[in-house]
């Protein structure tokens, strides 16, 4: 790896994106079959929300390693930046292929699918991700790094946007799974979309339906936002404080 390259993650590391996009640069112009540069190229282009440069790096990097992961998630994220939520799902489903356990690739695997009308495949990614959510004691210190960093793997708009569209698919997923019954993966999708946007979550339908469901159940619930009574039980005075928001780069 030369001093250059070196220089180029620094700045990615330290969100410097115009100085690492013009190291990268550069170092593609140098060696334009370097494809861990283009990967990286393409990521900093898309930190500044430069979706049509981004596309063009990171497919360059896909064609010359076909099997980075990374770049394939990258390509995916540039493309759902222009709407173009077909393409972005088949770079997403190469990213998923080339690693199945990433569960920041399957959520946004299923926002990609849904956007583009395919509800049933984008049930499938939902579930994925939340089962492999489910498994955060087995996740690697590396896997718990990209999770942090892909939060704001886009411009400051995109991220806003792409979070609203991620809290919305999960509280989507959580009302599906309430009405075909399955209780306990509703309710762990609903707390994913609630430390999402908690304004969203508040608002929806869930809390209620599952109120209602809960009405003749053994023991009264809470849940994340709920500053009512317990769900399903008598009112009690304290309410229910929700959960804090995770840091999102």
């Amino acid at each position: 790896m030369s001093q250059q390259f070196r220089l180029g993650v620094h700045h990615l590391r330290l969100r410097e994106y115009d100085r690492a996009a013009s190291t990268f640069g550069e170092l593609v112009r140098e060696d334009p079959t370097d494809a861990q540069a283009w990967s990286n190229y393409g990521l900093a282009l898309t930190h500044l929300g430069k979706a049509s440069e981004a596309e063009l790096a990171l497919s360059r990097a896909v064609a010359l390693a076909p099997r980075n992961g990374e770049a394939w998630f990258h390509l995916g994220v540039a493309r759902a930046l222009r709407d173009e939520w077909g393409d972005a799902a088949n770079a997403y489903r190469r990213a998923v292929a080339l690693e199945p356990n990433d569960l920041v690739a399957w959520h946004r695997l299923g926002i990609a699918l849904a956007e583009a009308g395919d509800e049933a495949s984008a049930s499938v990614a939902f579930e994925r991700a939340l089962v492999l959510s489910r498994d955060v004691e087995g996740v690697t210190a590396l896997q718990h790094r990209v999770a942090a960093d892909r939060t704001d793997d886009h411009s400051e708009e995109g991220a806003d946007r792409e979070g609203a569209r991620e809290a919305k698919s999960w509280l989507d997923l959580a009302l599906s799974l309430l009405s075909l019954g399955d209780e306990d993966e509703a309710v762990a999708a609903y707390e994913r979309a609630f430390t999402l946007d908690p304004e969203r979550a508040g608002r929806s339908l869930f809390r209620p339906m599952l109120r209602l469901l809960n009405a003749v159940g053994d023991e009264p619930r809470t849940r994340p936002g709920d500053t009512g009574p317990p769900l399903g039980g008598p009112a009690r005075p304290e309410a229910v404080k929700p959960p804090p928001r995770p840091e999102v780069g």
